[in-house]
């Protein structure tokens, strides 16, 4: 009875207790990798404390121990809580629990529960829950605890998460009054040099309802120039401190030709734009040209604009939005960014900048307007997640880009290929839904580890069987003068099995500091210096997985020699693009990353440009069609069946733990035990850096997630692809 009432004492003093707030959606998010417990209590005579292993820090809670902290939910809803656990000795009847309160201790909900046979010590199994009833409360408890009888049962909980929706309105909410008059970036504001520019909802970019057709057509040249005073930067992530350079809060030389087709304008020039900014190119994407009736006689354009850091694969997303007249008058140019797919640096950008309009003949102009006619018809059906309930009785859409799996505030978009139909999740940002998530630039990081890597060296099999044989000695000359490469093939490259390593422990290598040099380098001699000599030759070739994005570099640039040998210029103009055309990809991708020099070599792990309809149609021609065209092989058979695990005969190397490998330039994930299989379940998946994935599943299904918060998160979606159409025996 006295334990019980210090319990009671305890628990109302916690309820003085609010973590901060730490973004729009993100309400909690502890890691402890600041080696603080600030704003946790811990309770009962357990052993509460931080622990190491490894490198990570996690909070250790003994038998009998409870952590818990509070936080307010007012102004949100749709409040969603994960934690992560690893575990020792439970016991058969131990659990490591995490539970929640609004009501101070009266009613408890679990969240998340860890048991035996998940007790290794070291695997964090995280889970978590989407709570209705926990919107838009004063307190919530969260609790975390060790139960046991087991005297030596230890729970240690990380990446505990937070997450909810923003009940109050978004800046510059209201757009249009009830009459469909324009509130926010009227034709005044825009027209007015003096006008300061401002973040706004990125509704203000878009057309009203009801919009009036253009009378104004726009063809020719536009032009940014001297920008306004009153833009900015607000850094929300800056690993690397890149928002202390001042270029980072300008745009770079702006002078391209656009074509308008009905109401859309269509640039000429897609893909990444090189430029002399030191630290940004364009990607220019499609937009809308409307007539509004506040307008004075100008039509209004709209732009969806990417800029894409240098020599580099982050991609920050952006609207401008500008008045012109057929006459050449024009306004200023107003533009923002408020979303990205960058996990080390995120920031909202806004200004405004002199414009001007030099209308003309593009000589281009039909063959634009062709393709991008063309662009839109062949376009994958569509449609929202929410009718994959109504497609697909039973589905639960939810589980697809989950809050539980993925927090809301790092995704950019997701989406399920079921059926030859791309259900699309949103493309949210910080100031309201991407005006253009049709359009909106996507970067593949590793994902070109098997598009590029991958396809392309099995386009290159079909063409020449003994490829995957030849020595990288042979073709790339700084290998060979090490004097350990001569044994490695191309295959084993493809595989990430040079034997050159400096640690063999996942991911060490990749990680470490030494690897900025390879990243940084701006010409191919530094890159493939980097990648031939870094590294000390440590195992036989073919038979150690150990992830190096320089081996995959090293890989592009002996098959782009072989290539050459053989008569061709370069893979993947010469062999993808042609591929890429075929299946009536977006033009951006037709363009890779590449050295800033003569040699031009391209990055070849990384440095693709990529529509989620691209990534539709990519995993349905690699999962469903077979890498083949009208039923003819457009790559070699043998090596994707190995890829995708359909040769027992050529699984490929463990990667990372035993649930893992890596073939032909492609991972696959054994689901059985987390979905309950009675036999392996290998799904082959595409990932790229920072929280990227596209599986295909066995049973036909694609789930794709493109996010920027280091996670890797999708085993709720396994599950729900199995119960959509299973192909995993209980």
């Amino acid at each position: 009875m006295k334990q019980a009432s210090a319990r009671t004492a305890l628990l109302s003093a916690l309820l003085g207790i609010i973590s901060p707030v730490a973004c729009a959606d993100t309400l909690l998010s502890a890691d402890f990798q600041n080696g603080t417990t600030a704003g946790w209590v811990a309770m009962r005579n357990g052993d509460v404390a931080l622990s190491t292993y490894a490198g990570n820090v996690s909070l250790r809670i003994k038998k009998g121990g409870e952590a818990l902290t509070a936080i307010p939910t007012s102004g949100f809803s749709g409040v969603t809580i994960v934690v992560a656990f690893a575990a020792s000795s439970l016991g058969s009847d131990g659990a490591c629990i995490a539970d929640a309160t609004f009501d101070g201790g009266q009613t408890w909900s679990e969240v998340h529960r860890v048991s035996q046979g998940e007790d290794d010590a070291v695997t964090l199994h995280a889970g978590g829950k989407t709570l209705p009833m926990f919107s838009d409360r004063q307190k919530v408890i969260l609790r975390l605890r060790t139960v046991a009888s087991e005297p030596g049962a230890t729970c240690w909980a990380d990446n505990i998460r937070i997450t909810a929706s923003s009940t109050t309105s978004l800046p510059s909410e209201t757009v249009f009054d009830a009459n469909g008059g324009r509130l926010i970036l009227g034709s005044a504001s825009l027209l007015d040099a003096r006008s300061a520019p401002s973040l706004v909802n990125m509704a203000a970019f878009t057309p009203p309802a009801g919009a009036i057709a253009p009378s104004n057509k726009f063809e020719g040249r536009l032009v940014l120039g001297k920008e306004r005073r009153g833009g900015g930067l607000r850094a929300l992530r800056d690993d690397y401190k890149n928002a202390a350079d001042d270029s980072a809060k300008h745009l770079p030389p702006f002078d391209f030709a656009f074509v308008q087709v009905g109401d859309s304008l269509i640039p000429v020039q897609r893909g990444a734009i090189a430029s002399s900014h030191p630290m940004w190119e364009f990607i220019l994407e499609p937009g809308r040209v409307w007539d509004e009736p506040g307008d004075k006689g100008y039509s209004r354009a709209s732009l969806p604009f990417t800029l894409e850091e240098r020599n580099a694969n982050c991609m920050h997303n952006g609207v401008l939005t500008f008045l012109f007249r057929n006459d050449g008058a024009i306004s200023d140019v107003a533009f923002q960014i408020a979303s990205e797919t960058c996990l080390y640096f995120k920031f909202d950008l806004w200004g405004r900048s002199a414009a001007r309009y030099v209308p003309g003949a593009v000589p281009q102009a039909a063959g634009v307007t062709s393709a991008y006619r063309k662009e839109i018809a062949e376009r994958m059906p569509e449609k929202p997640i929410a009718a994959l309930a109504n497609d697909h009785p039973g589905a639960v859409a939810g589980n697809f880009g989950s809050p539980v799996e993925i927090d809301p505030a790092d995704m950019t978009t997701f989406g399920v290929v079921l059926g030859g139909v791309n259900y699309r999740g949103s493309c949210a940002t910080r100031l309201g839904p991407y005006p253009y998530c049709e359009e909106m630039d996507l970067p593949s990081y590793s994902f070109a580890k098997s598009i590029f890597a991958g396809l392309g060296m099995m386009r290159l099999a079909l063409l020449y069987p003994d490829i995957v044989q030849q020595s990288v000695a042979t073709f790339v000359p700084e290998c060979a003068s090490v004097g350990t490469w001569s044994d490695v093939t191309f295959g084993n490259m493809l595989d990430m099995a040079s034997g050159h390593y400096s640690s063999d422990r996942d991911q060490a290598d990749e990680d470490a500091a030494d690897i900025e040099s390879f990243f940084d380098s701006s010409d191919h001699a530094g890159r493939i210096r980097f990648a031939c000599t870094h590294y000390p030759r440590k195992a036989d070739p073919g038979t150690k997985w150990v992830y190096h994005t320089a081996d995959t570099y090293v890989l592009g640039t002996a098959f782009n020699a072989y290539y050459r040998s053989k008569g061709g210029r370069d893979v993947y103009r010469d062999l993808l693009v042609p591929l890429w055309h075929q299946l009536q990809l977006n033009p951006a991708i037709d363009v890779t990353r590449r050295s800033y020099d003569a040699v031009s070599q391209p990055f070849t792990g990384w440095g693709l440009t990529l529509h989620t309809d691209d990534v539709a149609k990519l995993a349905s021609f690699v999962a469903k069609d077979r890498g083949a065209l009208a039923g003819k092989p457009v790559v070699d058979s043998a090596m994707l069946n190995a890829a995708l695990q359909r040769d027992p005969k050529s699984p490929g190397l463990r990667a990372s733990t035993d649930a893992f490998r890596y073939h032909n330039g492609f991972w696959a994930w054994n689901a059985a035990g987390s979905l309950g299989c009675k036999s392996p379940a290998w799904i082959p998946f595409m990932s790229g850096f920072g929280g990227n994935v596209v599986a295909l599943m066995p049973n036909g299904l694609v789930y794709y997630y493109f996010s920027d918060g280091g996670t890797y998160s999708w085993a709720s979606a396994a599950a729900e692809a199995n119960r959509i159409k299973s192909f995993c025996e209980k």
